[in-house]
């Protein structure tokens, strides 16, 4: 790993590439990606919305799965000769910001299909695993192997959704409910066993970096994909289409009140659940299932009630 360190010292070595670097990491994050679903729903794209939100919750659960299983370390958890611009408490390989972003971006530029926007889409992509390095959190190989990890799910996904949208649209509404909580239960259960079998995982004592108190064993985004994965076959259930705002500065107005509630039930129902612990894990995957619902079906019914919508549905 010593040219990687060294490649991540040299990049880190010109200062102005920080503040650029983390506003790419920003957009790389699920920070971004679930508000940006969300207004994708509610701007008359409801279904590209709710195919971007399976890719996400799919993608999130393999990489999950994939830094449990590889207990690879961080570039400033090795030595303090890295500066990390951002803590991250979990495992490195792969970068889930690499991972995410081949995939949602590369599901963005094939469903436009234009040259000029797969360009832009590819150097996103790039920036943003660029951006992991600059702020110290990721080696090379974690990028890379985000990156491929990234395109083969996309690959896959673009193959089986066709298939997958026309055996839940046989089953009935129940039916179709339960299998999705199921699979999301199912999907929490196996990062559980996965975790499980990491926990007797320690730090390095040669490491020299900030180490203090690291427990980088978590199925955090397994519990935030399962719940938003659920959320979202709930939601589609419940909604009847999606609809055109009567103008701009309604739909502007819409988008403010519906992200407003997102980040207020988000963070204020967080504050209820412990920090640590069963009912913590319970909070973030019903968090979760609320932000999914809420994309899909809840504001666009709260917009209808205001009057935001022009009322007419359409697919």
């Amino acid at each position: 790993m010593s040219w990687e360190l060294e490649l991540v010292r040299q990049l880190q070595s010109v200062p102005v590439l920080a503040l650029p670097m983390a506003f790419f990491s920003f957009i790389g994050s699920p920070a971004f990606y679930l508000p940006f679903i969300a207004v994708l729903s509610w701007w008359r794209e409801r279904w590209f919305a709710f195919e971007l939100g399976a890719l996400v919750v799919v993608t999130a659960f393999v990489n999950d799965l994939a830094k449990l299983l590889a207990q690879a370390p961080r570039p400033y958890w090795v030595t303090a000769g890295i500066i990390p611009y951002e803590a991250q408490s979990s495992f490195g390989f792969p970068s889930a910001h690499a991972e995410l972003a081949a995939a949602i971006w590369g599901l963005v530029a094939l469903r436009i299909g234009r040259p000029l926007v797969t360009a832009g889409c590819a150097l996103l992509v790039l920036l943003i695993g660029l951006s992991r390095l600059v702020l110290g959190v990721h080696y090379p190989v974690d990028v890379v192997g985000g990156y491929l990890i990234g395109l083969a799910l996309l690959a896959v996904f673009v193959l089986a959704w066709p298939q997958a949208v026309q055996i839940a649209r046989r089953q009935p509404p129940r039916r179709l409910a339960l299998t999705a909580l199921a699979l999301s239960l199912i999907a929490v259960g196996v990062s559980g066993i996965v975790a499980m079998s990491a926990a007797s995982w320690s730090p390095d004592a040669a490491w020299t970096g900030p180490i203090a108190g690291l427990d980088p064993v978590s199925i955090e985004y397994t519990l935030v994909a399962a719940g938003f994965g659920l959320g979202l076959v709930l939601g589609a259930e419940g909604d009847r289409g999606c609809r055109a705002f009567r103008s701009i500065p309604a739909g502007l107005a819409a988008t403010f009140v519906g992200l407003a509630v997102l980040v207020a039930v988000w963070f204020g129902a967080g504050i209820l659940f412990p920090v640590q612990g069963p009912a913590a894990s319970l909070g973030v995957y019903l968090r979760a299932a609320f932000v999914g619902a809420w994309c899909i079906a809840g504001a666009p019914l709260i917009f209808c009630r205001l009057d935001l919508y022009d009322g007419r549905a359409s697919a």
